[in-house]
Order: structure tokens, then sequence, then C-alpha cells
């Protein structure tokens, strides 16, 4: 369950947001997930519209890749896939310019941001652990093409008569110091979920981690498709001598609307390979193939979903996704979600 508090102050240019989660899983009766304060600077001093050029300060996700970009309510699944929870970069304390861009056609929304370190696979920054001196940089860029994307950010509510698209890319970076344990036991590897700094080497005191991903969506006359790819190269290992590690993966998720705006059908494939998890020496993956329907009572503001998921080995841990590490078999979800 999550409350959230959010509006003006001073001038319509100067917003704030605070978002309280609670949740069993989390360890806390009830947590602050977000905060944070957004000022349209070039509204509000040059005159420019809204959205042109604005600063971001506070603790909020991080501009990188879309599938951590959306809100849980514009889910078609139950949640995210493994994948996206593999290459994920979370919530952290940050600070950003952001911004829109239309100098070559359609517009570019943007965002770059530095903060406080790396950790990837669902835990965030900043609330806890031990960090260590060095910052994170990200970027992160989209655009719509060819009309109104419309209402959801995946599913095709509106039906579409016209072919509508996003793109979208983003780029993550740090270097991730020992004693900062937080953010050196943070990375996991493939296949088997286990954690990069418990195959290391004592002598390695640092490494540095680079993360990209693009991302195409579609809509048309009900179906919706999204494809995000990413890659990642850990190397720069200081005090042993180990190569370049690179590990790649995806997720594809298909949508369509067998009675328009009330039920839809869903399949989605996820997958990791790489090397992490050998230390370079072969290649290994991960497999996710599930399927779904949705029920919207209305629309994403109240709706049932049931997922079924087989998993070829995980390399995650997670239990928000009831996954843990290594798991084979059959994973069945059901969840009601009712939001305003």
């Amino acid at each position: 369950a999550r409350l959230v508090f959010s509006g003006s102050a001073f001038t319509q240019d100067f917003q704030y947001f605070l978002q309280f989660d609670g949740r069993s899983t989390s360890g806390d009766d009830i947590r602050l997930l977000d905060y944070y304060l957004r000022y349209d600077w070039g509204h509000h001093r040059l005159g420019l519209e809204r959205g042109r050029f604005g600063i971001l300060t506070g603790r909020y996700k991080v501009p990188f890749n879309l599938a951590r970009w959306l809100s849980g309510r514009e889910f078609e699944f139950t949640d995210r896939s493994v994948s996206s929870i593999f290459f994920d970069v979370n919530r952290s304390l940050a600070s950003s310019f952001y911004g829109k861009l239309d100098w070559f056609g359609p517009a570019i929304d943007w965002e770059a941001s530095i903060f406080n370190g790396l950790v990837t696979g669902g835990a965030e920054t900043g609330s806890s652990g031990t960090l260590d001196n060095n910052f994170a940089i990200s970027v992160r860029a989209a655009t719509q093409l060819f009309g109104d994307w419309g209402e959801g950010e995946l599913a095709d509510f509106d039906y579409h008569e016209q072919l509508v698209a996003r793109l979208g890319c983003g780029f993550a970076l740090s270097e991730i110091a020992r004693d900062g344990q937080t953010e050196f036991d943070g990375l996991r590897v493939v296949d088997s979920g286990t954690r990069l700094s418990s195959l290391l080497p004592d002598s390695v005191e640092q490494y540095k981690a680079s993360l990209f991903a693009v991302d195409a969506s579609m809509k048309y006359r009900g179906l919706s498709t999204t494809l995000e790819y990413y890659f990642r190269i850990i190397d720069d290992f200081q005090g042993a001598s180990i190569g370049e590690l690179f590990d790649h993966g995806f997720w594809f998720q298909m949508g369509y609307f067998v009675i328009p705006e009330k039920l839809q059908l869903l399949t989605r494939w996820s997958r990791v390979q790489g090397d992490s998890g050998t230390l370079g020496a072969n290649d290994q993956s991960a497999e996710e193939i599930a399927g779904a329907f949705a029920w919207y009572f209305r629309r994403n503001h109240a709706k049932f979903v049931g997922d079924f998921t087989f998993l070829d080995g995980a390399p995650i841990n997670s239990s928000v996704l009831d996954i843990s590490q290594g798991d084979i078999g059959m994973l069945v979800r059901g969840q009601v979600q009712f939001s305003f």
C-alpha cells in the first residue's frame, strides 16, 4: 500500500512529492520511499514552456531504463521481468537536470543525474548500509513517434487507429569500491544470481560497471508491444587480473485487448546471458517465459491481473516478485490493484 502527497509551493513551478510505502516484504512497517523537489527553472526564470528545463533533487528513481521508470500501476503483468530487475538501477539520493528538446522534429524528453552510488537488483541507495565515496551518473532520453501516445504507458486503452511508437535509451556508470559494502555486494551474476563480490578475489578493491539500455514500444488497434534490451560491462578491476565481463539481456512483452478496455491477453519473454558468473570463462543464461490476462474495471485505476511464468534459472533474488535465485519451475501470481 502506498500513500502519496504531491503539489506545489510558492509557485506552480516549484513542486514537491512524498511517497510512503508499506509492504510485508520490506522488513519495515512503513517507509518513506520517494521524496523530491522539482523546480521548472526554464519556465519560472526564462519564460520557456513548462518542462523545457528544470532541476530535480531528493530520493527517487534515477533515470536509466524504461522498466524502472514505469509506475507499478502501469504494469500489464503483476510485476517487472527478471531481466529488468537484473540490470536495474533503482532509487538513490540524487540531483538531476531534465528537459525537452524539439530541434530535430519529434520532442525528446531527457534527464541527466548524479547520484550516491550504483546498486542494482531492486535495492536502493541512501536508506541504509555502507556506500563508497564514488558518485554514479546516469542519463535517459525518450521520444514518441507518429502521434499521441495516449493513456496507458503500455496498454492500448485508446485503440489507436494509426500506429504510434515510443523509443528510448539510457546509460549508467559507476566505480564501485570494496569499502562501500552495500554497492560492492550489490551486483548479481548470470545465471546463479550469486553476488559478484563472492566470486572476486579478496585482493580486488574496486571495479567499474557500465550499463546501457534501449527500448521500443508501439500501440495499434488494441495491440501493444514493448522490447527493452540491456548491456552490462564490468571491467577495470583493481587488485587482480580479471578481464572484461559482459552480460546482456532483454524483455519482450505483447498484449492484445480481446474486449476493448476490459480483457487483455498477454505474453512475455525475458532472457539474461553473459560470462559474469564464470569471471569470463564462458557464457551462461537464464530465461523467463510468461503468459497473463488482465481485467480492467477502470483502466489502470482498478484491475485484476493473473500471470503464469516458467523460470529456467533465476539470476535474481526478490521477495517482492516471489522469486529466489536459481529457481526453476512454474510461478503463478494474482494481483488486484486499486488507485486514485
